[in-house]
């Protein structure tokens, strides 16, 4: 099965204030630490819903749609070259390589598809033609309440999938600076934790 990793990194920031995509955590960009996440899952390819030098990009075809825009566009462009897109959004920095290949393997039960239930993302959708006809309805439909991601999840019957409560914060977003704040916190305090476990085993 040919799967393609997708960040999602195509939004305008407007809540943040800043792109997103470029926010450091330890020195390294939200954008780069998304597609080296995905790329530890020896996925396909990975391929960044939006435009950035240096990176494969997707532009969007419908500007200022939402993340089912970025989803169009990747569903036009990848259509017949892979079975599945693994989705996730830019502005998860404290998602782990545990909780993807989770979603991995409950995919391999679930083919019609599968996503982190309260969370949305990441997401695994099948790259059918069922898939490419919903975002491209959707996206010239006068009625822009359709452009959601929990009616395409119902609509297209994807599988949620329940997460332990203990890893829920790795689920966080940083659509706002206060977001982003608790993120860095809560980062750092991760970091903290792994030294003293480092230490106690030396």
């Amino acid at each position: 099965m040919k799967i393609a990793g997708v960040v999602l990194a195509g939004g305008l920031s407007t809540r943040m204030g800043k792109d997103k995509a470029q926010l450091l955590l330890a020195q390294q960009t939200l954008l780069s630490r998304a597609v080296l996440l995905l790329e530890s899952l020896c996925l396909e390819n990975v391929f960044v819903s939006g435009q950035y030098r240096g990176f494969s990009c997707i532009a969007d075809l419908h500007q200022e749609s939402g993340p089912l825009a970025g989803l169009h566009a990747c569903a036009e462009s990848l259509f017949g070259q892979y079975d599945a897109l693994f989705i996730m959004a830019v502005d998860m920095p404290l998602l782990s390589e545990k909780e993807c290949r989770h979603l991995l393997e409950i995919y391999l039960q679930h083919p019609q598809g599968v996503f982190f239930d309260f969370v949305t993302f990441p997401m695994i959708l099948p790259l059918n033609k069922v898939l490419k006809e919903y975002l491209a309805e959707t996206l010239v439909s006068p009625d822009k309440k359709q452009r959601s991601l929990y009616r395409l999840l119902k609509t297209l019957n994807i599988q949620p999938v329940n997460y332990l409560a203990e890893d829920g914060f790795r689920f966080q977003n940083s659509n706002t600076p206060e977001q982003w704040h608790e993120c860095q916190t809560t980062y750092a305090q991760l970091i903290a934790r792994r030294s003293l476990e480092k230490d106690k085993e030396d």
